[in-house]
């Protein structure tokens, strides 16, 4: 079965690793669910809109549906992120299909290790996934008003800001697109 740059190992679970030397993106497999939980805080549930504090069995359902659509190569795709050095998950990104070559991207640093470019990092190589293994155009990145850090964020990619929206939570989400066919791509 044909994976193009990713691998399949014994148990069918394809590891698409990217990396830029100072982070490393790789699925997320079990084992790493209570590292994931310790990672959650109230910073990363407000952004997100999430009802309640997840618990040990949401983060395992969370991977086993990420590992599955890996698995049928569906419209979802996440990564956890990982530090070089030390060798730690620091958070994760994740893609989306939304049809009409556009995907949507999200992500999030657990605390300790915000503000320290792992989110930039990360976000700039599935960016460029997006471009070479999804065929987008375009992606999406939407977040709450007041999400200054998402919003540098954004900016910093070289996304526009194309407006507002209202959230599934009631509250309102600034839109921002990144036009990939603008972006530089390397060579």
């Amino acid at each position: 079965m044909p994976w193009g740059d990713t691998d399949v190992v014994q148990d069918q679970m394809p590891q698409h690793s990217l990396t830029d030397g100072v982070v490393m993106l790789k699925l997320l497999n079990l084992k790493d669910a209570p590292a994931w939980l310790a990672g959650e805080d109230e910073e990363q549930r407000r952004w997100f809109e999430a009802p309640r504090p997840s618990q040990l069995s949401d983060v395992e359902q969370f991977i086993a549906d990420c590992q599955e659509s890996w698995r049928t190569m569906g419209d979802h795709r996440h990564w956890g992120v990982w530090s070089r050095d030390p060798d730690v998950v620091v958070g994760g990104v994740d893609l989306r299909a939304l049809g009409n070559d556009e995907v949507n991207l999200s992500y999030l640093v657990f605390p300790g290790q915000r503000r320290r470019g792992f989110a930039l990092r990360a976000t700039q190589l599935v960016v460029e996934y997006a471009r070479t293994s999804m065929s987008a155009q375009t992606v999406i990145i939407k977040m709450l008003t007041g999400n200054e850090s998402s919003r540098n964020l954004a900016l910093g990619l070289g996304a526009l800001y194309v407006g507002d929206e209202p959230s599934d939570g009631g509250a309102t989400f600034h839109v921002f697109n990144l036009r990939l066919h603008d972006t530089p791509r390397e060579e």
